[in-house]
């Protein structure tokens, strides 16, 4: 399992715009919500919760929050993630941070993933919920990793809970829990901003090393994002905490 999901370094803005964690140009997350969760059900105008666009570096969890509190159970991402490196990469984080937080409300999600030269990654972000549907691929090639994908997904695979100066990480993307405690303050800190996205230069490099060697950090150039979402529910009773 890999946690690195590379596009072309010459794809990223100005290192101004990466330390900013701002995106350049237009360049929109665009959402179609829906009150219920059901897809027959969202038929009906009424269940209709409007549009949203959302732009590179806003607060996913502040985001996905306010969607949640507003009434969307189901939403609908309008154009496919794209990790051929052909995304601006401050929207391709803020997409994926997204996913996640919406993935832990339990918000049913309706979106399209290109994979691009990367059909194996899927591995690493196999804890959000699975794509309708795979871009550019064959019907055969589509089905191996969609199927396996489908088959193994639960909700909270690879979740972390924030604790009184502690994070507890539990992962268990390759079918085995890993469980992490972090309580250093540059950890935390380094937690803290790649949870909104940020350059890699700005994670200390002892800390940068030890996050990617446990796989729970995404990169796309050279950006960054915390790769596990935050636990909504603790699912697990409590002797297993």
């Amino acid at each position: 399992m890999t946690s690195q999901l590379l596009t072309d370094p010459s794809s990223l803005g100005t290192d101004a715009d990466a330390d900013s964690g701002s995106g350049s140009g237009s360049a929109a997350l665009q959402l179609r919500l829906w009150r219920h969760h059901d897809p027959e059900t969202t038929q009906l105008p009424a269940v209709s919760a409007g549009t949203e666009l959302v732009r590179p570096g806003a607060d996913p969890a502040a985001t996905a929050a306010r969607l949640f509190a507003a009434g969307a159970r189901r939403v609908e991402i309008g154009e496919p993630i794209d990790l051929s490196g052909d995304t601006d990469p401050h929207l391709l984080i803020t997409s994926m941070l997204l996913l996640g937080e919406l993935t832990a409300l339990r918000v049913v999600l309706d979106w399209e993933l290109d994979l691009g030269d990367l059909p194996d990654v899927w591995t690493s972000i196999s804890h959000l919920t699975p794509p309708r549907h795979l871009v550019g691929m064959s019907e055969e090639a589509e089905e191996k990793i969609l199927g396996p994908w489908r088959s193994t997904f639960y909700l909270d695979k690879c979740v972390f809970r924030q604790g009184p100066g502690f994070i507890q990480v539990r992962d268990r993307r390759d079918s085995t829990l890993h469980r992490l405690t972090i309580d250093d303050p540059r950890y935390l800190d380094a937690v803290a901003n790649l949870s909104r996205g940020c350059a890699i230069a700005s994670v200390p490099s002892d800390v940068w090393e030890a996050l990617l060697g446990e796989q729970l950090v995404g990169v796309v150039g050279d950006l960054a994002w915390w790769m596990p979402y935050r636990v909504r529910r603790w699912p697990w009773p409590s002797f297993a905490v």
